[in-house]
């Protein structure tokens, strides 16, 4: 179980082009942060998310069409209702506590604000595709 978990979450840290250093970036600032919180709760379909990060950022795209099996894991995660892909973040959280620490301390860096504002471009636009 939760090897499934960490592939779901490399999936939809993928979708922001993040690294496997970085890969846990994405849940903490999903519940805190407006910008990922809004892909996380966004009502787009995967196709829709996809054709966005298609056309926004072909190259973080290119990277997500290079790993199937995270991209299916990613198609898997938005298929699920919001409400239980909230649940599976904060359960990762909270099984993880190492990651949230990490998540934390780097938050603010230019980076992760580089980050959360391609996440917030997707989903401000993939209603769009």
């Amino acid at each position: 179980m939760t090897s499934t978990r960490t592939r779901l979450l490399r999936a939809a840290v993928a979708l922001g082009g993040l690294t496997a250093a970085g890969a846990l970036l994405l849940p903490a600032t999903a519940s805190a942060q407006p910008g990922c919180g809004e892909l996380l709760e966004s009502t787009c379909t995967f196709a829709q998310v996809d054709a966005a990060l298609h056309a926004q950022f072909p190259d973080i795209a290119a990277r997500l069409d290079a790993h199937p099996e995270r991209k299916a894991k990613l198609q898997e995660f938005l298929n699920l209702p919001v409400d239980q892909r909230k649940q599976r973040v904060q359960q990762f959280l909270d099984t993880h506590p190492d990651a949230k620490a990490r998540l934390d301390k780097h938050r603010d860096s230019p980076k992760a604000q580089e980050r959360l504002q391609k996440l917030h471009t997707i989903a401000d636009t993939c209603h769009n595709y």
